[in-house]
């Protein structure tokens, strides 16, 4: 009894053993403070993205992408292969049940005329197998705990699907509403310049003008309709799009809120720099990607030393089925088994120093996941920032060429200039008005980018 604890006690003292590295996180740079914003109150991460995008057709569009976008689904179902995953790797610690039954009956006699059975042999038996490997060395619970932060990842990766998908599905809503836009100022213009062209025109066939400025205002207004043929193709890819995103084929996209009219705070707090280590889902799933790694050269360690098996099997035989359940049927048997590596030509080493670099790399690929996290964050900022004042400056500019335009018109029809001074003002007013609604249609997407850049929204 006492020589049975002994073995017993020795056994779970070898189990608790573990080689392998243990995991610590990696020292990563990261800035006290961002240094384009200041701003150190709550991050606009904390709000979920139907508090930031108040339009009620985008939010719409969000809501039909979150429920049927493929790439989302396919995350989903990543992530519930790792869980299956685990699951297994979580089995190999527990002993393994098995049955086998077995009949067998034989008859030999003499085959010649009129000869009789010598003898019969029968067996029957009914056996439940046990088998079990003692995690000596912490093989199997560095494979468990490499399934576990595999899974973690796959969730990380989900959110980050998540965010991307929101992401894209506001930049092309703004660009979308931004090409309406754009659509309706060049529809003005092409009817603008075919007035002013029929203007021309009768100007040059009562002799008034010469056929140089109706040629001229012809190629004008052409250049205008050309450009809108270019919104209306751009128009329809952007709103299949939107329509992959939200898993479906090609409808009509509803529209909500010109852009305009779109409600995003003057100041957007962007939070502390420490806080995106936590709020990126990439970086977490980064990090979990190390972890997993890290247990996966402990598997490899553990290979290299030996491994213990018990099997056993516990039932009952007899060679007449009616006395199968006799008490002198039962039988039962346990056995151990004690495997290791001798001479394997540094296979087994090189296998431990393959995983440790590939943990090397997931360490070197974790620290670049930081470093492009705060650089998408500062670019936001900046982008955000530049985008308003460029913004600003274009309504000055289109007022300022909505002027010019009036006075080289009055000009030109006064005899005072060239049709060439009003072909300029004409184009510098176009591009413009079409620059003004860029500038605005770029900084609602610099927030949209600023709200993915701190792993908002999840």
């Amino acid at each position: 009894m006492k020589k049975n604890i002994f073995i017993a006690v020795l056994l779970m003292t070898l189990a608790a053993c573990a080689v392998g590295p243990k995991y610590t996180r990696p020292d990563s740079k990261k800035p006290a403070a961002y240094v384009q914003s200041a701003v150190q109150t709550d991050s606009i991460t904390n709000l979920k993205w139907w508090d930031v995008y108040q339009d009620s057709v985008l939010q719409s569009l969000i809501k039909t992408a979150i429920e049927q976008n493929l790439d989302l689904k396919i995350a989903v179902a990543r992530m519930e292969q790792s869980k299956a995953i685990l699951g297994f790797n979580k089995a190999n610690l527990w002993p393994f049940l098995d049955y086998s039954a077995r009949a067998r009956v034989n008859n030999f006699g003499n085959l010649s005329e009129g000869a009789g059975v010598i003898f019969n042999t029968n067996s029957y038996s009914l056996l439940g197998n046990v088998s079990w490997e003692i995690d000596l060395w912490g093989k199997l619970r560095h494979a468990n705990r490499a399934a576990f932060a595999d899974l973690l990842a796959s969730d990380e990766n989900r959110k980050s699907f998540y965010i991307s998908m929101v992401a894209q599905v506001a930049e092309l809503y703004f660009q979308l509403r931004g090409l309406d836009e754009r659509l309706v100022i060049t529809q003005k213009t092409v009817e603008s310049r075919r007035a002013y062209l029929n203007i021309i025109t009768l100007r040059f066939q009562n002799g008034e003008v010469a056929e140089l400025d109706k040629l001229q205002a012809e190629q004008l207004a052409a250049s205008a309709e050309a450009q809108l043929y270019a919104i209306e193709r751009f128009l329809i890819e952007t709103e299949n799009a939107i329509n992959v995103l939200m898993g479906q084929p090609y409808s009509p996209i509803a529209r909500g809120l010109l852009n305009d009219a779109q409600q995003l705070p003057a100041e957007i707090p962007s939070g502390l720099p420490s806080q995106l280590l936590e709020r990126r889902p990439d970086i977490r799933s980064a990090e979990q990607q190390l972890i997993a790694q890290t247990e996966k050269v402990g598997v490899a360690v553990a290979l290299r030393f030996p491994s213990l098996n018990l099997t056993g099997f516990l039932g009952v035989a007899s060679p007449e089925i009616s006395n199968l359940f006799q008490s002198d049927a039962f039988i039962g048997s346990v056995a151990g088994q004690l495997t290791g590596p001798i001479f394997h030509f540094g296979q087994n080493k090189r296998r431990v120093e393959a995983e440790r670099a590939v943990a090397k790399q997931m360490s070197y690929a974790y620290e670049k996941t930081i470093l492009n996290a705060f650089s998408e964050v500062e670019n936001s900022l900046a982008q955000i920032r530049t985008y308003r004042n460029e913004f600003n400056a274009r309504l000055t500019q289109v007022a300022a060429t909505e002027k010019s335009l009036m006075l080289s018109k009055a000009l030109y029809d006064n005899g005072y200039t060239s049709f060439l001074q009003v072909l300029d003002s004409e184009r510098e007013l176009y591009n413009a008005q079409l620059e003004k609604s860029i500038a605005l249609q770029n900084q609602l997407i610099s927030t949209v980018r600023l709200y993915k850049a701190l792993g908002g929204g999840w």
